[in-house]
């Protein structure tokens, strides 16, 4: 089967197809990053000089009330945002900042709909820790004290 191109995915979610709309679809879609709104701004403006930060967080809202994304709030003091829109969970690394997809089943309580008799419309599980990478410094100073 073959892919659908963006202009077709923004038409057929009867969005108006923009150079923009398409190019911030394009970022959030083509890696497996977790970008904040300045960090698609930056891209969006080496291609487009006249853009404006208030167009970015246009865009992000249309493709949120769209469901083409979803807002991630791990960060306490900025957004990222995710374009897998299956449930998933998410790690944020404290040293370097990196975010990673947590591919495990969601919890029960999620999987019924419910908690208690509450209707759950929306679910984020975050973790918080050290990344592979940020800890490999960390286990190589432990195994060197042991000597």
């Amino acid at each position: 089967m073959m892919e659908k191109t963006i202009a077709q995915v923004l038409h057929e979610n009867r969005i108006r197809v923009t150079p923009q709309r398409m190019l911030v679809y394009k970022i959030l879609n083509g890696r497996q990053e977790h970008p904040t709104v300045e960090s698609i701004y930056a891209r969006l403006k080496e291609r487009h000089p006249s853009v404006s930060l208030a167009t970015v967080y246009t865009i992000l809202e249309l493709f949120k009330r769209k469901s083409l994304v979803r807002e991630l709030r791990i960060r306490f003091d900025r957004s990222s945002f995710d374009s897998v829109m299956r449930p998933h969970h998410h790690f944020l690394c404290r040293k370097c900042g990196r975010i990673a997809d947590v591919d495990m089943p969601p919890c029960i309580a999620s999987r019924h709909g419910q908690v208690d008799g509450n209707k759950i419309e929306e679910f984020h599980g975050y973790f918080y820790g050290l990344c592979n990478q940020c800890r490999a410094p960390e286990s190589k100073l432990k195994r060197g004290a042991k000597k």
